[in-house]
């Protein structure tokens, strides 16, 4: 992982992190685990990093048309309040 994206990558482990569904054990299990131990469901949802956004942003971040240090202060700062939020 190239070290100006890094920041942008722990963002987007943690905002993926918070919303992969949590672990059910230690407990009898009910419909809800039923449903879940069932075939996979099919999504429109897309990972962030797919998202021609974030592939712009990280080719800007590469080729220095943003600052590095700006933009990974943000990123630490937003991969910091998902990680506090969601206690992952």
């Amino acid at each position: 992982m190239p070290d100006e994206t890094r920041s942008l990558d722990q963002l987007l482990d943690a905002i993926e992190n918070a919303v992969r569904p949590a672990s059910r054990g230690g407990r009898r299990p009910d419909a809800i685990d039923r449903i879940l131990s069932g075939p996979e469901r099919e999504t429109r949802v897309r990972s962030l990093r797919d998202d021609p956004v974030v592939a712009r942003l990280r080719e800007d971040l590469s080729n220095g048309l943003i600052r590095v240090d700006t933009a990974n202060a943000l990123f630490r700062v937003a991969a910091r309040v998902l990680t506090a939020y969601t206690g992952a």
